[in-house]
């Protein structure tokens, strides 16, 4: 009985509500199901059944944002200096380390030893028409110089000089009593520096004085004198620093003496000829020569 009455009431059933309901529930299967693999495109052959399907291209790869620098590191700072002595010895390379260049302005400041020797004759003797030369006074001795002036524009030197010599007496005076022989020369110069002022160089000095020979013992103390004209030296000037030079030179001058002073006796007990402030006259002068070898060392004071 109850079969028959559920066959009834699904008999009853209406064929068109069927069909719209499979209708809504047959697309929402198909939204749940996996898609379709594409179509190949016209002229290629379809997939075989089962194939995979092709891989889909990935999407391009995103740039990285650029690395941002790192803040630069702050400077350290630096290790304390420890002075260190120089080694032994380095302070005689002090001259050599110094730059070396002549002031073009300074105070020239120096002196100088050297060996003087005297040739020619002081004066004819009267009546015999002899001369009387330089070694019957004196001998070769060393000299003694100091100078003072001052550089300009670097080349030229304008300065005053003095120059004194210690020397044996000469042969009038042998074996009698001791004598003292000196010779003196003051004057003023000029000197020019060919060559490199600051390395080596080569200068010329020309200067003019006054000359006195004069001797000494125990009878008395005579002594002549003159203008001394010329006198020339030449010589090789090299540079130590910006302050020091040295100088080898050759000095040589000759002039006339022509004022006496004094009295004297020589060993035979004879006198010269011209004594006291008289003179020697003119027709009786000759000519006599110096010759000095010597170093002398200036230095550039005060100067740019």
């Amino acid at each position: 009985m109850k079969l028959a009455a559920r066959a009834r009431s699904l008999g009853r059933v209406n064929l068109p509500s069927v069909l719209v309901l499979l209708s809504v529930a047959l697309p929402a299967r198909a939204q749940d199901a996996p898609p379709l693999p594409p179509l190949p495109p016209p002229g290629e052959p379809a997939p075989p059944a089962g194939a995979a399907p092709p891989a889909v291209p990935a999407p391009p790869a995103i740039p990285a944002p650029p690395a941002v620098p790192a803040p630069p590191a702050e400077p350290r700072a630096p290790a304390p200096y420890a002075y260190a002595p120089p080694p032994n010895g380095s302070g005689a390379l002090a001259l050599e380390a110094e730059p070396r260049h002549a002031p073009r302005y300074a105070l020239w400041l120096g002196g100088g030893l050297g060996f003087i020797a005297y040739s020619g004759g002081f004066y004819d003797l009267p009546g015999s028409g002899d001369i009387e030369t330089t070694g019957d006074y004196l001998k070769p001795g060393l000299a003694i110089q100091a100078d003072a002036g001052a550089r300009l524009a670097r080349r030229y030197i304008p300065y005053l000089t003095l120059e004194y010599s210690i020397m044996p007496a000469g042969r009038r005076f042998d074996g009698g009593p001791r004598t003292t022989a000196t010779t003196s020369f003051v004057g003023i110069g000029f000197r020019y520096q060919m060559g490199d002022v600051d390395g080596v160089s080569f200068p010329i000095d020309v200067s003019v004085g006054w000359r006195k020979i004069q001797v000494s013992n125990s009878t008395g103390t005579y002594g002549v004198g003159g203008l001394e004209i010329l006198r020339l030296g030449v010589g090789v000037d090299v540079r130590l620093s910006s302050r020091w030079t040295i100088s080898p030179m050759l000095n040589l001058s000759g002039g006339t003496l022509t004022d006496t002073g004094g009295t004297i006796q020589f060993a035979d007990g004879s006198s010269p000829p011209y004594t006291g402030n008289g003179g020697i006259p003119s027709e009786a002068t000759t000519t006599y020569f110096t010759v000095v070898v010597g170093c002398s060392a200036h230095a550039d004071l005060l100067g740019k």
